[in-house]
């Protein structure tokens, strides 16, 4: 299984602008409270590893957090169901500043340092292990650019996230776009390959709905997808105070145990389990400097008193041991 480490030259306030994200957040946890209150909720066992045994972690936004004893993955339960996840991404007030306020601020951007890197991934991972596939289906948030780069390097892609329609307008002759559920993904069967960048972490069901995702892959087929992982440095040094805790946009934080739980059945083969994340020093750094009084661990202040290269050394050690909080996989259909 192989471990990817990157050196990408991003900032992260270029794909994050915080006086955009803390307006975001403000809405968010209005319209999280709102809809937490009057949404049928349903308890649900950790979506990493199946196993019950849970304890409370923390509360955000009136949803409450837990924390597998088994794997140590973090989720929301109780929580909405499918449908209404969906309702809430295409209606409510929060849902429509990021799409008209926060992501046009970045897009440029996100473009070039985000969706062209990881439609590269794509291809150098299809040249790898399966060079005929052309079909591809997507059911990420917010996926659009990478579906164009794919679609330029000649790949035949339906847009299949929930918001697809609203992000993507119509269907082209290169781009077949139609929001699915998970109980819908089985319409497009069959496809050679399958992106779902952030979908774990919002999925309602994730073991469902990669139950879904293997009914569409043939044996040998792709699937790359990226995950918040329970495991980052800045999400346990930061716990509850760490902005990624978010629902619903972060239902499921899972572990790295977590992850290879939930693909390690016999449907499935993990061919690749990196963390190339790039942000967590920062994000511990922008903590302790808004709050320098607060009882942070003494490690972590020696560490940022370190300076820049500490700093950048540091985050590479994380890569490589798994432990950056930004996850990507590769795994094939048995």
């Amino acid at each position: 299984m192989k471990t990817v480490v990157s050196l990408q030259d991003l900032v992260d306030a270029d794909i994050r602008p915080q006086n955009l994200l803390a307006e975001y957040y403000v809405r968010l946890e209005r319209d999280v409270r709102a809809f937490w209150a009057r949404a049928q909720l349903h308890d649900v066992t950790c979506p990493g590893c199946s196993r019950a045994e849970t304890a409370v972690a923390f509360e955000r936004f009136g949803a409450t957090y837990r924390q597998c004893a088994t794997c140590g993955s973090v989720f929301v339960s109780p929580r909405p169901d499918e449908e209404a996840l969906v309702s809430f991404y295409r209606t409510s007030p929060a849902a429509r500043y990021w799409r008209d306020q926060v992501w046009p601020s970045t897009e440029a951007t996100r473009r070039e340092k985000l969706a062209r890197p990881r439609a590269e991934w794509v291809i150098e991972g299809l040249a790898e292990y399966a060079s005929t596939a052309v079909a591809g289906l997507d059911l990420s948030p917010y996926g659009g650019p990478v579906i164009e780069e794919l679609s330029a390097e000649g790949k035949r892609m339906t847009a299949g996230g929930w918001l697809a329609d609203i992000e993507m307008g119509s269907s082209s002759s290169k781009i077949d776009v139609r929001p699915l559920r998970t109980s819908s993904i089985g319409v497009v069967s069959p496809v050679d390959f399958v992106t779902a960048f952030d979908m774990v972490d919002r999925a309602a069901d994730a073991p469902a709905l990669f139950r879904a995702v293997a009914g569409v892959l043939p044996p040998g087929g792709l699937m790359f997808l990226t995950a918040s992982n329970a495991d980052g440095f800045d999400l346990q040094v930061l716990w509850e105070q760490a902005p990624t805790f978010s629902p619903p946009d972060k239902l499921n934080v899972l572990s790295i145990d977590g992850m290879l739980s939930l693909f390690g059945g016999p449907a499935w083969e993990v061919l690749e389990c990196s963390t190339p994340g790039l942000f967590d020093v920062e994000q511990v750094r922008r903590a302790v400097a808004a709050d320098p009084t607060a009882n942070w661990p003494g490690m972590v202040r020696r560490l940022l008193a370190r300076g820049p290269s500490a700093a950048e050394d540091f985050q590479e050690f994380l890569q490589r041991h798994r432990l950056a909080s930004f996850a990507r996989l590769v795994v094939r259909r048995c």
